[in-house]
C-alpha cells in the first residue's frame, strides 16, 4: 500500500516544484519586460520623435499591462491559486500568437529577386522566431496535463500533510 502512494507523493512534489519554478520564471520575464519598456520610454523621451519613438511609445500601452498580467499570474502559480492555471493558459496562448506573428512575415515573403539560398536564409530566420512560441506551447501542454491539475486541485496539500 505504501509503495503505491510513494510515486504519487513524489509526482505531486515534483509537480509543485516545477510549477513554482515556472511561476518564478514568469515573474522574472514579466518584470524584465516592464523594465525594458520603461528604459525604452525614457530613451525615446517625451514627446516621442520619429517612427521608432512612436512605436516604442504606442507599444508600451500593450506591453506593460500584459507584463503586469504576467507578474500576477506568476504570483498565482507560486501560491497555487486556481485562477492562475487558467490565466497561464490564456496568457501563454496570447504570447504564443504574438511571438509567432513576426515569423509569418519571413515565411510569406515573395521570392522576387532572391535566389534559393537567400530565401532559405530568410525562412531560417523565421524559424528562430518560432522558438519562443514552441516553448510557450510546451508550457501550455504542461498546464493542461494531470500533474498541473493535481497541483491546483489541492492534492499537493494533502500529500504534504500526510508526510
Amino acid at each position: 500500500m505504501e509503495m503505491v502512494a510513494t510515486p504519487e507523493l513524489r509526482s505531486a512534489k515534483d509537480g509543485s516544484a516545477n510549477i513554482r519554478r515556472i511561476g518564478r520564471t514568469v515573474i522574472g520575464a514579466s518584470l524584465f519586460v516592464i523594465f525594458m519598456t520603461l528604459v525604452g520610454l525614457v530613451q525615446m523621451g517625451f514627446p516621442p520623435m520619429g517612427d521608432i519613438g512612436h512605436f516604442a511609445f504606442d507599444s508600451s500601452f500593450v506591453l506593460i499591462p500584459m507584463a503586469l498580467w504576467g507578474v500576477a499570474t506568476g504570483i498565482g502559480l507560486t501560491r497555487a491559486w486556481r485562477w492562475s492555471r487558467i490565466s497561464m493558459l490564456i496568457f501563454g496562448g496570447l504570447l504564443a500568437l504574438f511571438c509567432a506573428a513576426p515569423a509569418l512575415g519571413f515565411f510569406l515573403i515573395q521570392r522576387d529577386g532572391f535566389g534559393w539560398v537567400q530565401i532559405a536564409g530568410i525562412r531560417a530566420i523565421g524559424l528562430l522566431f518560432l522558438i519562443p512560441s514552441a516553448l510557450l506551447v510546451r508550457w501550455y501542454w504542461y498546464f493542461v496535463g494531470e500533474e498541473a491539475r493535481a497541483y491546483f486541485r489541492g492534492t499537493r496539500k494533502a500529500a504534504t500533510s500526510a508526510v
